[in-house]
């Protein structure tokens, strides 16, 4: 009798044992899965980051703060600026096929375009050109320019987008929608793969947690 006992306590150590075991590779997945996750959230919060656009902000425009252009901003006929938090613009644009670039700097206009209150005129000049500068209108999404031209010219650009009119007289930026500028989204194609895979994660790793606690039980 002594011997069968003995060999179903065999039998149940090594049923502990194949458990214990079973536990332990659990408990390695979860911890791999755990930094696995914890660098997957990181990297898609850093690409969140890359992938933000900073909201217009009227106010702290009008009182020279431009960071809220920070960004780049292109036109249809393939203009575009690309602006530092400090108000400093990198402009390319095309002219007779050829590309040419200058640095453009702005700063708040002291005088304002009364017809369009909501938006906020910067003085623009190339970077030590003494050369006469040029005005960027910055307009926020929504609001549709005045008219100019005796009422003949009206504003046909994206009104549904955030928008930068630049030029030196008004009816003539009006005449070019072509030349409006709008802020280039970034490509989230990375963030929302990185985003899908962190889910997928998640789910292992919870498929795994319960895995574990209904073998620790």
């Amino acid at each position: 009798k002594t011997e069968e006992t003995t060999r179903s306590q065999e039998k149940e150590d090594d049923k502990d044992k194949v458990k214990e075991e079973e536990i332990q590779k659990l408990k390695e997945q979860l911890a791999d899965l755990d930094t696995k996750i914890s660098e997957a959230e990181q990297h898609v919060s850093q690409l969140k980051k890359e992938a933000s656009v900073p909201k217009l902000d009227i106010e702290a425009l009008r009182n020279n703060d431009l960071s809220s252009l920070e960004g780049t901003w292109r036109t249809q006929s393939g203009n575009e600026y690309i602006i530092n938090d400090s108000g400093e613009v990198q402009s390319s644009w095309i002219y007779n096929d050829q590309k040419h670039e200058s640095i453009v700097e702005l700063k708040v206009s002291k005088s304002q375009n009364d017809r369009n209150p909501e938006t906020v005129a910067l003085g623009a000049w190339a970077k030590g050109s003494q050369a006469g500068g040029f005005v960027v209108v910055v307009v926020p999404s929504g609001v549709v320019m005045e008219p100019g031209g005796d009422g003949k010219i009206t504003d046909n650009s994206n009104h549904t987008e955030d928008r930068l009119f630049a030029g030196q007289q008004y009816e003539g930026m009006l005449m070019h929608p072509e030349n409006v500028y709008y802020r280039v989204k970034p490509d989230t194609s990375q963030l929302e793969t990185e985003e899908k895979n962190l889910t997928k994660l998640k789910v292992d790793r919870d498929a795994i947690k319960s895995a574990l606690e209904s073998k620790e039980k």
